[in-house]
């Protein structure tokens, strides 16, 4: 029986998914949890045995990414999916990174989760062709590290700039762009606007463009 532990900071998603996987019958849900503490008191302090681990990104406390980085220290071997709603080409990178096993939007009809869950226990990894061809076309299109230094030094932009430049571009609002580089939305809102300043810029479009050589 592989045992399936539930993460969501909505307690009507976790009810949903439990009663989903409550008709399967090799899965047994043996925990759930709305928050990072929650999980890891459950998981880690009461030595829980888990096969698969199923979070969402958006928790209380620290978020699904986080988790799945503490947990994994004390079971390296856990397999893990990310079920949320966001896709952001830097997060899908940052997955890949952290080997996390599988990624499934919200929005995806209720055959894609439960695939996602059977691939990952079966040793594969699962993450849906669509996402991964865009992340791969980003990957050719921004990629060359000639044209963002060239960018970065025409407009005489910082590393960091740059970086958020470039996330602004992927179309990520300013509270994501915090999420995903670990700063504070207030941080990332100066560093925009003297981004704007330096390009003369006032939308992500006009920045896309500009970053395009379109006019």
């Amino acid at each position: 029986m592989n045992k399936l532990f539930v993460v969501d900071d909505h307690q009507m998603m976790v009810d949903g998914i439990v009663s989903f996987f409550e008709k399967e019958k090799n899965i047994e849900i043996v925990g759930v949890a709305n928050s990072f503490d929650e999980a890891k008191r459950k998981i880690i302090n009461g030595n829980l045995t888990i096969d698969l681990l199923l979070t969402d990104l958006n928790l209380q406390g620290k978020n699904g990414l986080e988790l799945i980085t503490e947990i994994k220290k004390y079971k390296p071997s856990l397999k893990t999916i990310v079920f949320t709603m966001y896709f952001e080409r830097a997060l899908i990178k940052e997955l890949m990174a952290l080997k996390v096993n599988g990624f499934v939007e919200k929005n995806a009809p209720q055959d894609e989760l439960k695939n996602a869950v059977f691939d990952v226990l079966a040793g594969k990894n699962h993450y849906p062709k669509n996402i991964v061809d865009k992340v791969n076309s980003y990957d050719v299109q921004y990629g060359d590290s000639t044209i963002k230094d060239t960018f970065a030094s025409k407009f005489k932009l910082s590393k960091r700039e740059l970086e958020i430049a470039l996330l602004v571009i992927e179309g990520l609002n300013t509270e994501q762009i915090a999420m995903q580089l670990k700063l504070s939305p207030a941080t990332v809102s100066t560093h925009r606007k003297n981004l704007n300043n330096k390009t003369n810029t006032y939308t992500p479009l006009d920045l896309y463009k500009l970053f395009n050589n379109k006019k």
